[in-house]
């Protein structure tokens, strides 16, 4: 079932209603607390690492529902994605654990290594923040020094075939089925969207201001700043997911099964039942298309003003295309009116990304502004968005209180968002 809208009733959350997809009808959903644990938005671009439903649905569905996301302009991209030769059945980001165990060579159209230009050197080693590696191999791309696909080779010529068997056993002999000997060639690598910093809005029992809605995993906004670091996903899933589940069923214990008044429910009831508009030309695959293309153009690792302005203006002109009505004919496994409604969302919130990036005026962790290229004291606040009837709007607000060092376990304390690198580390 694809989830079109929470059931909202008196403020509170008291369910959803969906389109089944093997009947083509609604169907209503009666719960007493709701977790929204749907990943994250990096669909939203051409070059990604996600599953294919991982649109932005869960931050759409929570802030139609009134919730606030906070965020939104942090898109992290992992710089060393796959991109040649091409690879079957195997992860776009599989090479971060090749670096990390043998070292890999970060190197250009010339053979250089050429990290050191934009921060730390690496020498073999992997020190890099992703931001700072993602912009490195970018400007090299710029500069007209990109490998032949349009990215930088990662070598690990260095590395002997026992060594690297060593390390990853079978994999080697998987790469060799796709023709890749890594004693012999490079691969291509570039950038690819793979994580997102921002979310749903919520406090340390994963709720926040919309009684029964909770939120779990990548859905969650706040808790990674500017510049998540690497390999907390996974204990995000975990103990998001743990806290998001006690507090969702200590909200759900004891009440009676919710009512689902009509005018929670016939809206999204209306739009899921909706015929197609007539003579209907509107390709919903080609609008994802042409959104993924305008978000790595113009929103992606790299932004400026006027790129970010260019954004939001297609957004606008696909939206206006959208329309209000569904397309397909509504029936069983109908995937034009399943991509109408993923289109639906993914506007939304791409809108959100652009118009949260175009107001943050500095550059910060994994929001790079060429126009603004330094990292503002008077930014050193977070973004919230808000839906006032169908227009998006923008809150700032300060940093929320973080408890006093000594009441943390260890002797740091967690990352407030702020800059993410040392004075070595600076990109200008």
């Amino acid at each position: 079932m694809c989830v079109v809208d929470l059931a909202v009733h008196d403020g509170a959350v008291v369910g959803a209603v969906a389109l089944h997809l093997g009947s083509g009808a609604p169907a209503i959903i009666a719960a007493k607390a709701t977790v929204v644990a749907t990943g994250g938005l990096t669909r939203l671009y051409r070059r990604n690492s996600a599953s294919a439903n991982m649109g932005g649905d869960g931050y759409a569905l929570a802030l139609r529902a009134g919730a606030a996301l906070v965020d939104m302009e942090f898109v992290q991209f992992f710089p060393i994605g796959h991109l040649a030769p091409r690879l079957i059945g195997m992860d776009p980001i599989m090479w971060d654990p090749f670096r990390y165990k043998l070292g890999g060579r970060l190197l250009n159209r010339d053979g250089e290594e050429f990290a050191g230009r934009y921060g730390t050197a690496e020498d073999g080693a992997y020190v890099q923040t992703r931001d700072v590696a993602t912009y490195a191999i970018l400007k090299e791309v710029a500069a007209g020094r990109s490998s032949p696909h349009g990215g930088a080779y990662l070598s690990f010529r260095h590395c002997s075939e026992a060594a690297l068997r060593a390390a990853f056993g079978p994999v080697i002999d998987r790469l060799a089925a796709n023709g890749i000997d890594l004693t012999r060639m490079p691969v291509e690598v570039a950038p690819i969207a793979h994580y997102h910093m921002g979310g749903i809005a919520v406090d340390a029992s994963m709720a926040r201001e919309v009684p029964g809605l909770f939120a779990a995993g990548e859905a969650v906004g706040g808790a990674n700043g500017a510049n998540r670091l690497s390999g907390n996903a996974i204990t995000e899933a975990l103990v998001f997911g743990r806290r998001a589940g006690r507090s969702a069923a200590a909200h759900a214990a004891g009440k009676a099964r919710p009512h689902l008044p009509v005018r929670a429910m016939q809206e999204a009831v209306a739009l899921i039942s909706a015929d197609a508009p007539g003579q209907d030309d509107f390709n919903t695959a080609a609008a994802i298309e042409a959104l993924q293309a305008v978000m790595a153009a113009e929103v992606g690792p790299l932004r400026d003003a006027a790129g970010l302005r260019r954004a939001l203006a297609r957004i606008a002109e696909l939206k206006a295309a959208l329309g209000q009505h569904p397309r397909g004919d509504g029936g069983a496994f109908d995937m034009r009116r399943l991509e109408w409604f993923d289109l639906r969302n993914m506007l939304l919130v791409a809108e959100i990304v652009a118009a949260a990036a175009l107001s943050r005026e500095e550059s910060r962790g994994a929001h790079q502004r060429e126009d603004f290229p330094e990292t503002r004291p008077e930014w050193r606040r977070h973004q919230r968005v808000r839906l006032q009837g169908s227009e998006v709007q923008l809150e700032r607000h300060s940093l929320e209180v973080i408890p006093s060092q000594s009441s943390w376990p260890g002797s740091t304390r967690p990352s407030d968002g702020g800059a993410t690198r040392s004075p070595g580390q600076a990109r200008r």
